[in-house]
């Protein structure tokens, strides 16, 4: 089945796995703008918009919401794509997110999209920690592994916005994960040892417990977003000198690339 993964911005990318149409973490406001997270009391600049317009994207099957209240992952232009979609699917722990469109899943349960062509595509929520313990809204977030038939080289995960924290070791009991989607951006805020995202290091780690073929990078871009704090060619040199150098693909934005999975 022919896939192809085409990076908007941000955590946002379209997925066509055959004739099934899914779209991620969606964003799509235009150019600067400040946000307030207002759980945790703190905000971040977006310095610009996506590499699509709305008016770009197809109809949808699925959106995958990781989370829904941070507006990195989902901004009002998003929000104007549900009609779009079928379904929006999330996790268990966003009660504040109404829509009827929603389903929820709590950690390892999954659910079907089917394509038009009769394809199916079984989605499962996966444990994420997005920032310290110690905070409530750090575990109201979730990662997804998308599985059908005939996968050459295992599943597609999608990391959702996390750190490398210990219940991302039953991740390979569970899966053969072959492609990873992973959040990266070292994010941080007003704790200097605190991270809410993968850094670099952690994404090493991420990798080498599942044994990926293909390690995709999204949620870096420091010149969209003030709050992401490791740049590309720190990533590069952590990857390369892991050995992940050649298995990791670095997407142009709104170019539509195939995929091998």
């Amino acid at each position: 089945m022919d896939v192809f993964i085409t990076h908007i911005s941000t955590a946002c990318v379209l997925l066509e796995i055959g004739s099934v149409r899914i779209l991620t973490d969606p964003v799509f406001d235009e150019g600067e703008r400040y946000y307030s997270f207002r759980h945790i009391g703190i905000g971040a600049t977006r310095r610009k918009g996506p590499a699509l317009k709305p008016e770009a994207i197809p109809e949808l099957d699925a959106m995958l919401l990781s989370h829904t209240h941070h507006p990195d992952n989902l901004d009002e232009g998003g929000r104007s794509l549900f009609p779009k979609a079928r379904r929006l699917i999330t996790n268990s722990d966003e009660e504040e997110f109404v829509n009827e469109k929603a389903i929820r899943l709590s950690r390892w349960q999954s659910t079907t999209i089917q394509g038009q062509h009769g394809e199916i595509i079984t989605v499962t929520a996966t444990p994420a920690l997005h920032g310290p313990r110690f905070m409530a809204e750090s575990k109201r977030v979730c990662g997804f592994v998308l599985e059908w038939l005939g996968q050459e080289n295992g599943a597609l995960y999608i990391s959702g916005d996390t750190v490398y924290f210990n219940d991302l070791r039953e991740l390979p009991e569970r899966f053969k994960i072959g492609t990873a989607l992973v959040h990266l951006g070292a994010v941080r805020f007003w704790v200097p040892f605190a991270r809410f995202t993968f850094d670099s290091a952690g994404a090493v780690k991420m990798a080498q417990l599942l044994g990926v073929e293909t390690l995709i990078p999204i949620h870096y871009e420091q010149d969209v977003w003030s709050h992401f704090k490791e740049d590309v060619a720190s990533y590069q040199r952590a990857f390369q000198n892991a050995g992940l150098g050649k298995k990791t693909r670095w997407l142009s934005k709104g170019v539509r690339t195939q995929l091998s999975i």
